[in-house]
């Protein structure tokens, strides 16, 4: 149930009109210490992605983590769940490199808790024509004097190459939905 209300949150924040709406916009809160403590983590993420560090990687996620991805809105629950991923992403010659830049790091006043929205890329290492990019929303928490990833959420909006291809069960999928 927990993970439910994570993903309805995450979800709320990727409504560009729900975040207007609330004021949510991308105006700092006052924290630029706290706030700086997300970024490198998430530049340490970005970093340990490039470098293949599985470890680098696990030193960052909350043991409960979670992952929403962004084109098939697979959901990966627990640190065990995303290194395998990675774990497994990092053998392949087509591995692809993931950036996340934050855009906006909003830290709540009343828990330990902050609000990161940004745009991500992927790109494969066999060439930047293979990608796909978007929104992005991760909460983290901070816990023992580190701020740790608790929860992230994508949405896809721009592709390029085979990262653009069809899965046969979506096409089949769209298929009964138009007839």
């Amino acid at each position: 149930m927990k993970n439910l209300a994570v993903l309805g949150f995450l979800l709320f924040l990727l409504n560009p009109c729900a975040t207007l709406a609330s004021g949510i916009g991308c105006t700092s809160n006052g924290d630029a210490v706290a706030s700086e403590g997300v970024r490198t983590q998430r530049q340490a993420f970005n970093q340990a992605i490039a470098d293949k560090d599985i470890q680098a990687i696990k030193s960052i996620f909350h043991e409960d983590v979670l992952l929403v991805t962004g084109t098939d809105s697979d959901i990966y629950s627990g640190a065990e769940a995303q290194l395998a991923i990675w774990g497994d992403d990092f053998t392949r010659a087509d591995r692809a490199v993931y950036v996340r830049t934050p855009l906006c790091i909003r830290v709540s006043s009343v828990a330990p808790v902050a609000l990161e929205h940004g745009h991500w890329r992927g790109e494969r290492v066999t060439g930047a024509e293979n990608f796909a990019a978007g929104s992005y929303a991760a909460k983290w928490r901070k816990l023992d004097g580190r701020w740790q990833l608790e929860s992230e959420i994508f949405a896809t909006e721009a592709c390029g190459g085979d990262f653009c291809a069809v899965r046969v069960g979506d096409q089949q999928a769209r298929t009964k939905v138009a007839q």
